[in-house]
């Protein structure tokens, strides 16, 4: 009788999906390797000839996996990852997943079902995914782009969120500003914790005490940006500063503030996040936190690509992006 696949499979102890990844010529980890390979010797199994031969001249393929298609940022970075990747003569395959657990390891799966070589994850608020260890297992390299995702081991391409919300917030007190309100994203998010944290390390550098009333949840939305930028105008003694963390909810705060007839920088100073061709036009422009996303797509693809080759010398690597300043004329110094 045939040694089969699954026979090499059940020997090695390693999945029959590990097993035909490794007969078509995909980079997996050290130690499902050599296990294959002595299975294969042992059992004297021959690899079908045609498989053989192509393995070298199929074409690759790297799943991208992000929240929504409509994130600006996200769209971004993959725009500038997919120019890189196709350079290196490999195609994307890109999904959302709507924030959804349970949608995000459906698509993860789906993605693995059609052997790609390669993973970039925006996981967003989606900590964790029972999928992603399926991809561990088989050798699948994965690169998480800004998040931390502690619970899974493996490269991470961010930006400098802790460094960038200090310098914005320290801006602001520069320009002689004590009452400074901040719009945040949801603190269960990645990006949501570590601009908050530079928010209150650069209040807490300069001995200005954070009030609560001035800190306002906009849970990364132009709604969210819209009702909160009213609440802290409704407030008795409303701020002279606000710092939003989000290109959304800036918009939003913009839309609330013009709305109450607020003039900005004269009332209202605003430093805002990230900057796209949208917010050329907002009247007076924005002083904002801009996000290289060239740069980050950019490392993303070149550190997948790398990994799919097999280069593994500094695994895991966290890359980590700084943020420019754009100066604006948002900001009234006092």
């Amino acid at each position: 009788m045939s040694v089969t696949i699954r026979d090499v499979a059940k020997r090695a102890k390693v999945s029959l999906g590990t097993v035909s990844r490794y007969l078509n010529g995909y980079s997996l980890r050290e130690q499902n390797r050599a296990r294959i390979e002595e299975a294969i010797r042992e059992l004297g199994f021959r690899e079908n000839i045609i498989a053989k031969g192509l393995k070298n001249n199929r074409s690759m393929t790297v799943g991208v996996v992000l929240a929504s298609l409509t994130d600006l940022f996200a769209t971004s970075v993959i725009t500038a990852a997919e120019s890189i990747l196709a350079r290196e003569n490999y195609s994307i395959i890109v999904c959302d997943f709507e924030s959804s657990q349970d949608k995000l390891d459906r698509k993860l799966r789906f993605l693995k079902s059609r052997s790609v070589d390669g993973l970039i994850l925006f996981p967003g608020r989606c900590n964790g995914s029972e999928a992603l260890q399926e991809y561990r297992d088989d050798g699948i390299p994965v690169v998480i782009v800004n998040d931390d995702m502690p619970s899974f081991q493996t490269d991470k391409v961010t930006v400098d969120n802790d460094n960038a919300s200090f310098r914005a917030v320290e801006w602001l007190i520069h320009q002689n500003h004590r009452n400074i309100a901040i719009i945040n994203g949801d603190l269960d998010t990645y990006t949501g914790r570590e601009r908050y944290k530079g928010y209150l390390e650069a209040l807490q550098t300069y001995d200005i005490k954070p009030r609560d009333e001035w800190i306002a949840c906009g849970h990364f939305s132009t709604r969210g940006g819209y009702e909160a930028a009213k609440s802290l105008l409704s407030l008795q003694q409303p701020p002279t500063a606000v710092y939003i963390t989000n290109y959304y909810m800036t918009f939003g705060a913009v839309i609330a503030v013009n709305e109450r007839k607020v003039r900005i920088p004269d009332d209202i100073s605003i430093v805002g996040f990230d900057h796209f061709e949208l917010s050329d036009v907002i009247n007076p422009p924005l002083t904002v936190v801009e996000q290289p996303t060239d740069r980050i797509g950019e490392m993303a693809a070149r550190t997948v690509i790398r990994r799919i080759r097999g280069d593994h010398d500094d695994f895991p690597v966290r890359i980590s992006i700084k943020t420019r300043m754009m100066i604006g004329d948002s900001v009234r110094k006092i």
